[in-house]
């Protein structure tokens, strides 16, 4: 995996601690598997190589029950996925 893939995984991972609308955010192992699921990914799609796309994607089966919403959040009605939408089309994916 490129180092600015392998980079993106990580920044998605420490954003998800970050983000006022986690109680609790994900893992290092969540980033462990959000990594691998890329490569699997990959892999099932006949290449050799991981994109952002990949990572992209992959993000919401991962990481959406390996994050908690803060209460505010819930009684907003807002989802483990809308706040991962929102946060990955904050951060700038690799090209």
């Amino acid at each position: 995996m490129d180092e600015r893939v392998r980079r993106y995984v990580t920044d998605i991972v420490r954003a998800t601690r970050q983000d006022a609308a986690f109680a609790l955010g994900a893992s290092p192992r969540a980033g462990v598997a959000l990594f691998q699921a890329a490569r699997a990914e990959a892999y099932l799609c006949g290449r050799d190589f991981v994109t952002p796309d990949d990572v992209k994607s992959l993000s919401f089966p991962v990481l959406r029950h390996r994050v908690v919403l803060t209460a505010e959040a819930e009684v907003e009605g807002r989802s483990s996925d809308d706040e991962l939408r929102a946060l990955l089309e904050k951060l700038e994916a690799p090209r």
